[in-house]
């Protein structure tokens, strides 16, 4: 298991974070599983400010996303790969924990 203390403030910083761990410690082998969690979450009112990255409009994005989520339900915003035949993401919100229900 390998901890990283990163200040996140937005999913897609979050994404990258764990891909570049993913990928540091990747032995090219087949991975069954990978899992992923997150902890000391503070409010998302509270955020560290950088000096170098603007990060305000990413977060309105994701907070307008996650309103429409709520409204809309899960798959009413999706990726554009989750539209193809290989995509999963419709797929998996009609089950229960990505399993039929």
């Amino acid at each position: 298991m390998k901890k990283r203390v990163i200040a996140l403030i937005d999913m897609q910083s979050f994404y990258e974070a764990a891909k570049l761990l993913f990928y540091k410690h990747w032995d090219r082998l087949p991975v069954r599983r990978v899992s992923v969690s997150l902890s000391d979450l503070v409010d998302a009112d509270t955020y560290q400010m950088s000096l170098f990255d603007n990060k305000e409009q990413q977060r309105a994005i994701d907070k307008v996303v996650d309103d429409i989520k709520d409204r809309f339900g899960e798959i009413s915003i999706l990726r554009a790969s989750s539209l193809t035949t290989a995509g999963l993401a419709r797929d998996r919100a009609l089950k229960i924990g990505g399993h039929y229900k």
